[in-house]
């Protein structure tokens, strides 16, 4: 039996592999001696000079004498022509053989800046087509003895030992050097492309049947209070049932807390429903009865906000501006005098779904009490990979159960003394992320105090890349002011509800005689990364002792 490097088979087909490559490594694994170590990943990231380069070989197989030999498998069904064989993608047709020898020359010219020149690495090449039978080999300009296709297919581990051989180890240190070679510096991970569609796959496949079947309970009328975890599905459960209450003619209303999420849930909502925040609600119903709300009160005077519900309660709402369903997202964020005021917009026999989350009341509202509805907890997180997890469990005092086997890329805590030190450690994080194939894009900069109370607010630029945030102030049209940037910046606050590949929360420092709030805060910021979490914490704060020491 092969050394197979990562060995977890199972947490490769959790990940979301394709299943072909999949069976061909439990092939090589039971079917090769352990002459051979296999080294895979579908998908490689390799950084080198400061680039990031992405390699498509599926297996680097190699012998006692620290020889190699790189397969190539294409699935299903490739092209013949004049031009040899292609495989088909969205971009183009490519062909295998020039892939293959691509990735040859990016590992050995990677080798030899690690290595020098004195001794090049020996690699051969194997291209695997289990699906396809080439009709002409000489046609396609293939070389037979490097080609396994269907017809041949269960010859692959005798061809592999045909090519490569078992070797000997020469004792000089040559094939600990391959070996250290693949096993560290050429990191054999997934790209970040393949963790964030991993992630999707695996929310989806898991949390999709859970929603289906609540949202088709029979109820008349339909009642649930959905309790769950963060990264417990609550969205896609929401989006189940605007789908179905849509689908079924019904006019349906969905509403949450804060601004960010309303506009994310918008996008992916049917177009005769709506969707909005609470007070964005009541502000346009307001509007249709002829107010003209000045919204630059909203920043000089607080009570702007909480006269707005007292405003709709004295208006009448006619017989058309009622909703057939409500959904209502962050429910643990919801005053019951809001509940009531939606109860107004809603039919006698109107569909309801709760949402909330309790660990994550960050206003430190108390529950809503919603009489003869169905309750359902959901303990489990979908979201947040295993490494992520591990770690939230062991700092954190909630309970939930980790239901994502993908590993993540795991969490990095820094640590600063000054507030003022957080700029430069987190532009140093943002460049290394990018070193690991990670864009602007899938970043998010969330601090745990507000938006207007962090050293982040009064910067610009963080190592020169422009930031991204709310300025606090309203346009004319109500709609959220944000300046011109590339890097998001947002608070707790605002981006919970919401989830991002690379999350970096910074002001962490926690004050004590609040902690149980302050936990609530952390635990929504830890548990909106979906692949990789790095945390800015404050080494002075003893509270902070038990991020620093895991």
């Amino acid at each position: 039996m092969s050394y197979i490097i990562p060995s977890d088979i199972s947490r490769l087909a959790l990940s979301g592999a394709h299943q072909p490559e999949i069976e061909t490594l439990r092939t090589l694994k039971k079917e090769l001696p352990n002459d051979y170590t296999v080294f895979h990943g579908v998908h490689w990231t390799r950084e080198y000079k400061g680039w990031t380069h992405f390699g498509e070989i599926d297996f680097v197989v190699l012998n006692r004498s620290g020889d190699l030999l790189f397969i190539e498998q294409k699935n299903g069904a490739l092209n013949e022509n004049e031009g040899g064989l292609r495989k088909d993608y969205q971009d183009g047709a490519k062909s295998p053989i020039d892939q293959v020898h691509r990735s040859i020359g990016k590992v050995r010219e990677k080798f030899q800046w690690r290595h020098g020149k004195q001794r090049p690495l020996q690699v051969d090449y194997l291209v695997y087509l289990p699906d396809y039978r080439v009709r002409d080999l000489n046609a396609a300009g293939l070389d037979a003895s490097r080609v396994v296709d269907a017809l041949h297919a269960d010859s692959l581990s005798d061809r592999i030992q045909e090519l490569l051989g078992a070797g000997v180890s020469a004792g000089d240190g040559w094939y600990d050097k391959v070996h250290e070679f693949f096993c560290q510096t050429f990191e054999v991970v997934p790209d970040i492309q393949a963790h964030r569609d991993s992630h999707e796959r695996t929310f989806v496949r898991q949390v999709g049947p859970v929603a289906a079947v609540l949202t088709n309970l029979e109820m008349t009328p339909f009642r649930l209070r959905f309790a769950g975890t963060a990264g417990s599905g609550k969205s896609l459960v929401a989006k189940h049932f605007f789908a179905r209450a849509s689908g079924e003619g019904k006019k349906v209303l969905l509403t949450c807390f804060n601004r960010p999420l309303a506009e994310r849930l918008k996008s992916r909502a049917p177009r005769n429903g709506l969707v909005d925040t609470f007070h964005g609600f009541c502000i346009e119903f307001l509007k249709s009865k002829g107010w003209a709300p000045n919204f630059e009160q909203a920043d000089v005077d607080p009570e702007f906000w909480r006269r707005i519900p007292e405003l709709v309660t004295a208006e009448r709402i006619p017989d058309e501006g009622l909703f057939d369903s409500l959904i209502v997202d962050e429910g643990q964020d919801f005053d019951q005098e809001w509940l009531e005021i939606l109860r107004l917009f809603l039919r006698d026999d109107a569909d309801i779904l709760w949402l909330e989350d309790p660990d994550q009341n960050l206003q430190g509202k108390p529950s809503i009490v919603t009489e003869g509805f169905v309750g359902y907890r959901c303990p489990v997180n979908y979201r947040s990979p295993e490494s992520i997890a591990r770690f939230i469990r062991n700092t954190l005092p909630f309970d939930f159960e980790a239901g994502n086997d993908l590993p993540g890329m795991g969490v990095g805590v820094h640590g600063y003394e000054k507030s003022e030190e957080q700029p430069k450690a987190v532009a140093k994080i943002v460049q290394d992320l990018v070193r690991r194939g990670f864009s602007h894009d899938d970043m998010v900069i969330v601090t745990c105090h507000g938006a207007r109370n962090s050293v982040f607010s009064d910067i610009e630029q963080v190592g020169g890349i422009r930031l991204r945030r709310f300025t606090g102030e309203y346009d004319s049209q109500g709609n959220q002011v944000l300046t011109d940037g590339q890097l998001t910046f947002d608070s707790i606050y605002r981006f919970k509800g919401q989830e991002a590949p690379a999350v970096i929360l910074v002001d962490v420092d926690p004050h004590s005689d609040r902690i149980d709030r302050e936990e609530r805060r952390l635990y929504c910021g830890m548990t909106r990364a979906t692949v990789r979490l790095d945390m800015v914490v404050c080494t002075g704060n003893a509270e902070n002792r038990r991020f620093l020491e895991v």
